[in-house]
């Protein structure tokens, strides 16, 4: 039933200018990389409300994209793909890819990055790093290296 709702929904939708949409109180929502010229006056307006974008859930600020990831994740649920890097995830592993941890960039290795702001990055990639080395049962002192953000994720969730 949600998914023949999302297929109509996303359906119907597709008629719409796709470069402009409503938020949930009617105010319009442009993409800024596809600003028309002559909606910059109202790119004032938008002001207001583009911080209350950033908190909206997503079915709320891109309802098209919401019922598109539904449809994947339906289509996921009814089959068994046989390639390891399509594997259905744990909704703890999705939370961790989706969390504040993406929006830090921490190129180096914990204790030397070359940004700022990194302790927590750091905290989590040492975690990481622990969790391999237990779970492969490998000297710390012959066994290191990088964990990427992903791996990080997939380290956490034991």
């Amino acid at each position: 039933m949600a998914m023949a709702m999302a297929l109509r929904r996303l359906c119907s939708s597709l008629n719409n200018n796709p470069l402009l949409h409503r938020l949930p109180n009617g105010a319009p929502l442009y993409y800024m990389s596809s600003l028309p010229s002559e909606a910059v006056s109202d790119k004032e307006k938008l002001r207001i409300t583009w911080t209350s974008q950033l908190n909206a859930p997503l079915q709320e600020v891109d309802p098209e994209i919401a019922d598109i990831i539904e449809l994947e994740k339906a289509r996921q649920w009814k089959g068994l793909e046989l390639i390891p890097s399509e594997n259905f995830t744990s909704v703890s592993v999705m939370q961790a890819v989706g969390s504040v941890m993406t929006n830090k960039y921490s190129e180096g290795y914990p204790g030397a990055r070359y940004y700022g702001g990194n302790e927590y990055i750091d905290m989590a990639e040492s975690l990481c790093q622990k969790r391999a080395l237990e779970a492969f049962q490998l000297d710390p002192a012959k066994w290191g290296g990088k964990c990427i953000t992903r791996m990080i994720c997939a380290c956490l969730w034991q």
